[in-house]
């Protein structure tokens, strides 16, 4: 597990000059009691201006600071944003302090060994030794029966529904396929179901469809069939909770996520880190279409815990870059750009927020292949910025021009579809370049080859033909 190395820049940068000031003053005044770790979070109590101290607590990532929480009225700034003088005291005793922070790890590893009964025993020791903990402990008790009698229980219904349709046995292909045809149906019912208004039992059936499709995976023998049916399962699921996203916000009036919905995303988001590897770009595009919502932010401290579990750290990447710029900062995207070797999403971010010469430099340092390349040609960025296209192609031209060759194909082979004179005329230019990079190249013999199948496959575009032949293109 790698915990950040932060400094007190970072934690500056998160709140106003005010809360820094007094939050040292609390940290060199000794105002922090008994902190604690357990994996990438940090808690503790903050002796304040109520007799009561409060409770601070800090999620960390390991890139940074993912969330943090205090019981503190503090509502932020004007814009109510940064974190309050106690927050930055926690964070100031991991900077400077850290070795009096108690990991409980290890604590909580021999609990995890112990019987439910030697477990009530020590809960109710503490209970008399600290009785002031027992409105905690009733709080959670209360809050995890409901959740054990809402949305899981649904849940769980139909993933044992569909356990009992994949049976305990090996399928053979016979039998994968009248699987399909129960699990196709369960689709078209989960569908009905959202259409009446039933959302919840909709995506929880196409959540236990997917689920249970993932374990069984390795059961079958045609390794195509599931993940077929996943992809529609998934594409299914981000429809019907996209549209339940767009009618809360109408409701309430404001972007906000469910407590089903955010339950979803989070289980979804742990399954991808234990399917096979397949599986793994499926749910995280479904929950990068899904995740609009400020409280998605939630799940990139998830993603970064978990990271190096990623059966496609590619996949969960992404997703985690489309997260981060989404609700972090340009500077969080850069460094997990910079961090992952992600060319691609490093020069497409400089673009996209308008550092147009960073992006031209990281471009000659940190050359992308060719589909990358032609993805940078067809995004928006190329018609934002004018003479786009040529400029990129330049560029390729000076460092791979076996690269800047395929690029040109590619273009020729689009601008020709239209059927535009002024197309035509383009066209005509990029065999003009083409044709001179051949030669640069010592591969004329190559032009020559690829120009009399341009002109075989394309011999009844007339006007084509007229238009290059007049500018002496061929030559």
């Amino acid at each position: 597990m790698q915990l950040p190395d932060l400094t007190l820049n970072h934690i500056r940068q998160r709140c106003t000059a005010q809360s820094f000031t007094r939050g040292t003053e609390y940290f060199h005044a000794g105002m922090i009691g008994n902190p604690i770790s357990q994996g990438y979070t940090l808690s503790a109590t903050c002796q304040g201006t109520d007799i009561d101290p409060y409770h601070v607590s800090v999620e960390l990532m390991p890139t940074g600071i993912a969330t943090t929480s205090c019981s503190c009225p503090y509502e932020g700034d004007s814009g109510g944003h940064g974190d309050c003088k106690h927050i930055v005291a926690l964070l100031l005793t991991y900077v400077h302090t850290p070795d009096i922070i108690s990991s409980i790890d290890t604590l909580m590893a021999r609990l995890a060994e112990k019987p439910k009964e030697s477990l009530l025993r020590i809960l109710s020791e503490v209970l008399k030794q600290a009785p002031e903990v027992e409105p905690v402990v009733r709080g959670y008790a209360d809050r995890f029966d409901e959740e054990t009698e809402t949305t899981p229980t649904v849940l769980r219904v139909y993933l044992e529904r569909i356990d009992c349709i994949f049976g305990p046995d090996f399928l053979e292909q016979h039998q994968l396929r009248n699987v399909l045809i129960q699990l196709e149906n369960l689709v078209e019912h989960a569908e009905s179901l959202s259409e009446v208004g039933e959302t919840e039992f909709a995506l929880s059936i196409l959540h236990a469809l997917i689920h249970q499709s993932t374990v069984h995976y390795p059961d079958t023998l045609q390794k195509q069939e599931l993940p077929r049916f996943v992809k529609k399962c998934t594409t299914t699921f981000a429809e019907i909770a996209m549209e339940a996203q767009e009618l809360d916000s109408v409701d309430l009036g404001i972007e906000v996520l469910s407590v089903p919905l955010r339950e979803h995303y989070q289980m979804l988001l742990a399954l991808s880190f234990e399917v096979a590897s397949v599986f793994t770009p499926l749910l995280t595009r479904l929950l990068q279409q899904c995740c609009t919502t400020p409280e998605s932010a939630d799940l990139q401290a998830t993603i970064e815990q978990r990271l190096d579990e990623s059966p496609d750290r590619q996949a969960h990447v992404q997703l985690l870059f489309a997260l981060c710029l989404q609700f972090g900062s340009i500077g969080e995207c850069l460094r997990l750009a910079r961090r992952e070797g992600e060319n691609y999403l490093l020069i497409h971010t400089l673009f996209t927020h308008q550092q147009d010469a960073a992006a031209w430099r990281t471009l000659e340092t940190h050359p992308l292949s060719v589909d990358e390349q032609w993805c940078l040609l067809e995004s928006p960025i190329a018609a934002r910025i004018p003479g786009f296209t040529d400029k990129l192609l330049r560029s390729v031209r000076h460092y791979d021009s076996d690269t800047a060759i395929v690029l040109y194909h590619r273009l020729i082979e689009k601008t020709i579809r239209s059927r535009k004179r002024e197309d035509y005329e383009k066209t005509r230019d990029y065999l003009t370049d083409l044709r001179t990079l051949y030669e640069a190249c010592d591969q004329e013999s190559e032009w020559a080859d690829y120009l009399t199948r341009f002109r075989k496959q394309h011999s009844r575009k007339r006007l084509l033909l007229q238009i290059i032949d007049a500018q002496h293109a061929t030559q």
